[in-house]
């Protein structure tokens, strides 16, 4: 019985100490987002119902607006930058700019987007009255 004692101790002492429980991956802009409002010019411009925006890795963002045909153009962001940068390549030309220009702030399942329709990239968050900046929050997806 000792013997078992003994080497059922040494069992325990030699084993692995636990390290810390393993990290989450931070959360990530890449997936499917659906966007709950939006405001251009300091005035609300709610989503059409069915709207949806995926990101993908390969650095393609498709924005669907309700029953419309889906949109895509390339993106790039640096989420280095403080606060992080993201930028559209406008897919129309319409712009008559290379890129939209804009910052974002990811919080768990939620995604703020802030973005020059036109002129410097936003600093803050926000799109006051007669500015070209467009503030959009989106949610992540559900999945089923």
């Amino acid at each position: 019985m000792q013997t078992s004692l003994i080497l059922g101790l040494a069992l325990l002492v030699s084993a692995p100490i636990p390290k810390d429980p393993p990290k989450k991956d931070a959360p990530s802009l890449f997936g499917e987002w659906v966007p709950e409002s939006a405001v251009i010019g300091g005035k609300v411009d709610p989503p059409p119902p069915g709207s949806t925006m995926t990101i993908t890795t390969k650095g393609r963002l498709v924005m669907k607006e309700g029953k419309d045909e889906p949109v895509e153009m390339d993106f790039t962001f640096d989420p280095k930058r403080d606060p992080p940068e993201i930028d559209f390549a406008e897919p129309r030309g319409g712009m008559g700019q290379k890129a939209l220009k804009g910052i974002y702030k990811l919080d768990g399942d939620t995604l703020m987007i802030c973005i020059a329709m036109g002129g410097d990239r936003p600093t803050a968050f926000t799109s006051p009255a007669g500015s070209m900046n467009m503030l959009i929050t989106l949610k992540r997806a559900k999945k089923d």
